[in-house]
């Protein structure tokens, strides 16, 4: 079972060490507390790498995980399942968090192995956000405007002709926020959860685009 490890986990080695290190010459006998403080500072390393080896297994895990998530939510899009999609958000935040656990346990492992490679890098691009105003208009009845002395007939095949332009549009509508959706999601998967503020960002969007698709689909 992986250790849960945090930076006062580790407990590096310090100054004590460094002497022991500077004193190491031929002849030199160390003393039972200088074989304590390498035997410690050892131990330290070998947790260090043995984390570092999770966090890779984790990767692995949660990027097979990620691909079938999001090829259900596709499917659960394609299909309409409105009550399948939160379940896929959440197991999608459950999977996040998991790697964001366990790369800052990397992160930790890195800096005692003096591989600390700075502060997280920023995001490639920013969260595309989606909104109702974005979206296509449903035309309604006052964009056409009545023909003096039209008739009966006419005005009749006019309002078939907008109810049909209205379900086109209303159409159009569920499928940009599904494909918007799952825009998100393999964007997400394909970084792996990595990029923290991005898969942040990105999920806190699909919610909200799940709640405007979920609109859209009870004006279809």
């Amino acid at each position: 079972m992986a250790l849960e490890l945090s930076a006062d986990s580790f407990d590096p080695p310090g100054d004590p060490l460094d002497e022991v290190m500077a004193r190491l010459r031929p002849g030199f006998v160390p003393s039972l507390e200088d074989v304590g403080l390498l035997f410690e500072a050892t131990r330290t390393v070998q947790r260090a790498f043995e984390e570092i080896d999770r966090a890779n297994t984790v990767l692995n895990e949660v990027s097979d995980l990620g691909e079938q998530i999001e090829a259900a939510l596709e499917d659960g899009l394609s299909r309409r399942a409105r009550a399948e999609i939160p379940v896929l958000l959440s197991a999608l935040r459950t999977q996040a968090a998991r790697v964001e656990r366990s790369e800052a346990v990397r992160a930790v492992a890195n800096r005692i192995l003096g591989n600390d490679d700075g502060d997280e890098p920023e995001s490639l691009d920013p969260v595309p956000a989606l909104t109702a105003d974005l979206l296509p208009r449903v035309p309604s009845v006052y964009d056409d405007e009545e023909e003096p002395g039209s008739s009966l007939a006419d005005l009749w095949e006019r309002q078939e002709r907008l109810e049909r332009v209205q379900d086109r549009v209303r159409r159009e509508r569920v499928e940009r926020v599904a494909a918007h959706l799952a825009s998100l999601a393999e964007k997400v998967v394909d970084r792996s959860f990595t990029d923290t503020r991005f898969t942040r960002a990105a999920l806190d969007e699909m919610d909200r685009a799940y709640a405007l698709w979920c609109a859209c689909l009870d004006e279809a």
